[in-house]
């Protein structure tokens, strides 16, 4: 009476290695078939997808860090590009931290501007985190759990408004006067950004200096900024780079003239106070720091999209030129 039972048991083991042979060999088919998903998918084309696949497929030993005058299109050949619109200090660390912990830096660019330490950061969301990033080590976009949170049913992946990003709402602390011709002249911006061969100029004189006001007013250093957690981040990353033995040059991206007046004319300007950090800190650590106005080019606002940002082919003329002055 054992032979049969034992033929049973034979036959439930066998069947049991066969269903985790199965989910053995399936397992790695669905991951790798999800993990192809993300890559190709009209849905993971976004830039939130974009600029993590670029801060862990890219080779990150000569780089450019800063927020949307930099983006995650290399515009100089041998560098990798890693900015994200709205970049703060807290997530420019995370990144040095996270590309510098297993690599050797070498010529690395770090943009050098006040709006690292702007008012429009208060309040706004991290998205350069340990958590979104994907793993180095296991490259796999799964590894990141911005990814992850895509994957459920009927999410829609993320993206966003390039006009938004570059000119944000105003603030409260502007006039409602000044909101209101604002947001008229922003709308104009809109309408008139998507066309091929853009440039400043196609606004209003009155128009642009009602955005540019808004603009300054937004970027405009906080109180106390140098003494902030923000400033203690940024400065952490830069010490870090150095001490991995980078050559770091710290430059000042292109503004209008009009933005460079309003900085030195709007209430409770900070923007000296910024210069003065930022001189005191290539002090330090004896850092090349190179300002726009000191560039062998003309910036007219025929140059810009808006006041502080160029147009593309401006901006992929400029950035080699920048990398000239750094290191040679």
């Amino acid at each position: 009476s054992w032979y049969p039972a034992r033929q049973m048991l034979s036959f439930i083991s066998s069947s049991s290695l066969a269903r985790l042979a199965v989910l053995i060999l399936t397992l790695p088919i669905c991951v790798l078939g999800i993990e192809a998903y993300c890559h190709l998918s009209s849905r993971y084309q976004a830039t939130t997808f974009y600029f993590l696949k670029n801060a862990a497929f890219t080779d990150p030993t000569n780089a450019v860090f800063g927020d949307s005058h930099v983006m995650a299109t290399s515009r100089i050949p041998g560098f990798s590009f890693y900015g994200w619109a709205g970049e703060q200090p807290e997530e420019l660390n995370t990144l040095v931290h996270y590309l510098y912990d297993t690599t050797k830096p070498g010529k690395i660019i770090l943009q050098a501007d006040p709006q690292w330490f702007g008012q429009y950061h208060v309040q706004r969301e991290k998205f350069v985190t340990p958590r979104n990033l994907i793993s180095r080590r296991f490259p796999t976009v799964l590894s990141s759990a911005y990814y992850w949170e895509t994957l459920r049913p009927n999410l829609v992946a993320y993206g966003y408004d390039v006009a938004k990003q570059i000119i944000p709402v105003a603030s409260a602390q502007e006039t409602s006067i000044l909101r209101a011709r604002a947001a008229t002249a922003e709308k104009k911006w809109v309408e008139l950004f998507a066309q091929p061969d853009f440039n400043w100029t196609w606004l209003t004189p009155e128009a642009r200096a009602d955005l540019t006001e808004v603009r300054v007013l937004e970027q405009n250093p906080r109180p106390d900024f140098a003494s902030s957690t923000s400033a203690a981040e940024f400065e952490d990353a830069i010490s870090r780079l150095v001490s991995r033995g980078a050559t770091v040059c710290l430059f000042r991206t292109p503004v209008t003239q009009n933005y460079l007046k309003m900085t030195r004319s709007i209430p409770d300007s900070r923007f000296a106070a910024f210069n003065g950090y930022i001189n005191d800190i290539a002090h330090r650590y004896k850092l090349r720091h190179v300002d726009f106005s000191a560039l062998p080019r003309v910036f007219e606002d025929s140059a810009f999209a808006n006041s502080d940002h160029l147009i593309d082919r401006e901006s992929s003329a400029v950035w080699p030129i920048a990398a000239h002055a750094c290191f040679d």
